[in-house]
């Protein structure tokens, strides 16, 4: 199988069947890591939901030019879109969520500060500290989508408190869900089967390690969420999106 990298359709010269691939990250990973030669064959893909194959031509200081051999179009995306709002999480947890959901095939990502959130900002340079955290989180969910064979990148949006995820146009999502553990609400089986309208985009709340406080959840389920019970055993946070998401999949058809 050919390895599989991501590049911005700037990058590509249909026309004249050339590429440059000059994000540093990946020049590494082709020239160091995989330790790719001239004439080697990768796949290039532009976001858009086109893939090309490609040969290497030459490495320079900063690129690897490619030769473009075909196109094509890609199916790999689910119709159904889910969003995972997704409490941060301590060390690799909210790592292990970026990569395990992209490769799910979740559609976008939203880090939530809660009450009980662990981790915390740098309150000295928020901006800095954001911004790193951010790009960080994009070049896992990139190197995961790359894996799985996804046709397009899923954005990670910038840490956003409870309250403004609730002020959110929520309008636009068919179905919003929240997981509270040990819910005395309906279970997830019975939520979907009770949905009468068509669902085509999803947003899911999940809590950080110590769950939602008791105002928390009232607020969210003022904002129009519902929530659901995964059964009676508990998940880790980090497990949750994954399941869920692979669940909603399943129901709606999008595992073919």
């Amino acid at each position: 199988m050919n390895h599989r990298f991501f590049i911005t359709p700037n990058q590509i010269n249909w026309q004249e069947k050339k590429a440059s691939i000059s994000e540093q990250d990946q020049t590494h990973k082709i020239s160091h890591v995989l330790r790719l030669r001239e004439n080697d064959q990768i796949v290039l893909l532009d976001g858009t939901g086109l893939v090309y194959n490609a040969q290497i031509v030459s490495f320079f200081s900063r690129a690897v030019q490619c030769r473009l051999l075909s196109r094509r179009s890609t199916n790999t995306e689910p119709e159904l879109k889910i969003t995972i709002a997704q409490g941060l999480l301590k060390g690799p947890k909210f790592d292990y969520v970026l990569q395990k959901c992209t490769e799910t095939g979740v559609s976008e990502f939203i880090p939530v500060a809660t009450e009980r959130t662990i981790i915390r900002i740098n309150e000295d340079d928020v901006s800095r500290d954001v911004d790193r955290r951010i790009d960080r989180y994009q070049k896992i969910i990139q190197d995961a989508a790359e894996q799985s064979e996804r046709g397009s990148v899923p954005p990670v949006k910038n840490v956003m408190t409870l309250d403004e995820l609730c002020k959110m146009n929520l309008s636009t999502y068919d179905l919003k869900l929240i997981c509270a553990e040990r819910s005395q609400t309906n279970g997830i089986k019975e939520v979907l089967n009770s949905i009468q309208s068509k669902v085509q985009k999803v947003i899911l709340l999940i809590g950080p390690e110590g769950g939602f406080a008791e105002n928390e959840i009232k607020q969210v389920l003022s904002a129009g969420f519902t929530s659901v019970s995964l059964g009676k055993r508990i998940y880790r946070s980090e497990t949750v999106g994954m399941l869920l998401s692979g669940i909603l999949f399943f129901y709606f058809n999008d595992l073919k």
